[in-house]
């Protein structure tokens, strides 16, 4: 990493600490002993801001945490060499646990409530945000606000980074119309949730109806492990993605996915080609992260060979 690498920050309202149970087979209603565990930081953000690490950048997370758990995040991006703008919360920073299944490559989440946030909290760590903004090429605005977060932080975020010239990406739909008015240059977004958001089950109608209601400049939408389109100002495209060997754990995939997109654009002026060619490299990042046990982590070696099989198709094919 070199002094012109671009700085890239990613707001983490909800961050989680993370703990990965796995099982050589998990049957519900009966008592599963884990053959093993393993725990580290989570959040959209926070995975999206490990896979940026990975492939080199300079990170910063801005987060709100707090209590024991908030102390293991914060230790752990530390020991990353992300640096952090932090809120402490009066309450811990939760927990989310991963369930997966060796049997059947099944991944199961269950999520802890977060506490509610208070309002001094939210204006510190919001100014503070505020007041970095425009020392970074790229933000990313990943997942939802806790209690007592209201939806104008993200829109001001978006503004303030727009202003400053920096490359912003969207990776979450609930609370986010505030924030899509304000503009955004990349959404990161599963098939699912456009549907849901646009009410709408055709993916390029949805995709049409959202770019023409709000200020998008690209949606990158993803579908698991069978394919990915990509709209914007050119022509739509779609791509097959490589049936993985090896699976370890999916956790993490997406925010993956949107780390390396934003890693990869920040700092460079937009076009359709170059922002479909970094797509492409962040669905190769997030399938090899499939293939770690870490969420979001990958190997920028074993992300290159499946670059190499990810196919384009025509948008159109269901």
């Amino acid at each position: 990493m070199t002094s012109e690498t671009p700085r890239l920050l990613a707001v983490c309202l909800n961050p989680a600490w993370q703990k990965t149970l796995s099982f050589d087979r998990l049957t519900l209603g009966a008592v599963n002993r884990a053959a093993s565990l393993r725990e580290c930081g989570g959040g959209k953000g926070v995975n999206a801001a490990r896979a940026m690490r990975i492939a080199g950048a300079s990170v910063t997370v801005a987060s709100i945490a707090g209590g024991a758990t908030g102390a293991l995040l914060e230790a752990e991006l530390s020991a990353a060499g992300i640096a952090s703008i932090a809120a402490e919360q009066p309450g811990s920073t939760r927990v989310c646990t991963t369930l997966v299944d060796g049997a059947s490559g099944v991944v199961t989440e269950l999520i802890e409530p977060s506490p509610a946030v208070p309002a001094g909290v939210v204006e510190a760590l919001r100014e503070r945000v505020l007041a970095a903004v425009p020392r970074h090429a790229g933000v990313a605005l990943c997942g939802s606000a806790p209690p007592g977060v209201p939806e104008s932080f993200y829109a001001d975020v978006a503004r303030a980074a727009r202003a400053a010239g920096a490359v912003v990406l969207l990776d979450g739909v609930s609370g986010v119309a505030a924030t899509l008015e304000s503009g955004v240059d990349l959404v990161k977004i599963n098939a699912g949730e456009l549907r849901a958001l646009s009410g709408l089950d055709d993916l390029a109608a949805a995709a049409a109806q959202c770019r023409r209601r709000w200020r998008i400049g690209w949606l990158g939408v993803t579908a698991g492990a069978a394919a990915a389109w990509l709209f914007g100002p050119g022509a739509a495209r779609r791509w097959r993605l490589p049936r993985l060997e090896g699976l370890r754990n999916t956790t993490g995939a997406g925010d993956c996915a949107s780390g390396i997109w934003l890693q990869r654009l920040a700092g460079r002026a937009l076009d359709d080609a170059g922002v479909a060619a970094a797509f492409v490299d962040a669905l190769a990042a997030a399938s090899a992260s499939c293939l770690t046990d870490l969420p979001s982590a990958f190997d920028p070696a074993r992300a290159a060979g499946l670059r190499a099989a990810i196919r384009p198709e025509d948008p159109a094919a269901s």
